[in-house]
């Protein structure tokens, strides 16, 4: 039985893993790409939207980043930043797409709390 139950941790670690890394490096595409664009637009910048790109893929990355070493504390900055993400922006909660960038960050946490209780 407790082979069973270490069999599917290694398999949540993994995936939250290979999910984690594919969202780092398409938030980091995107990320790079958007800052290096050649649009010469000047634009006021509000506080909402500031605060938007530091939660979501600022803080994203980090915490993705963080969760190869420390699963639990990752999984926490990363899920963490997008609920406060959906708090400050109501209207990104209806997009599927980017609240599954979150994925990675619940296994972990997943990984973690089950983890410690095995």
């Amino acid at each position: 039985m407790v082979v069973k139950k270490q069999k599917g941790l290694t398999i949540i670690l993994w995936t939250a893993r290979l999910l984690g890394s594919a969202v780092i490096a398409s938030l980091l595409f995107m990320t790079i790409g958007e800052l290096l664009s050649t649009d010469s637009k000047t634009v006021m910048i509000k506080t909402s939207d500031v605060l938007s790109l530091l939660l979501f893929p600022i803080s994203t990355i980090i915490g993705l980043l963080i969760a190869f070493k420390w699963k639990g504390f990752g999984g926490l900055i990363t899920v963490g930043s997008m609920i406060l993400l959906h708090i400050i922006r109501p209207e990104l909660a209806s997009n599927i797409l980017i609240s599954a960038f979150a994925i990675p960050g619940l296994l972990y946490i997943i990984y973690s709390v089950w983890s410690k209780t095995y």
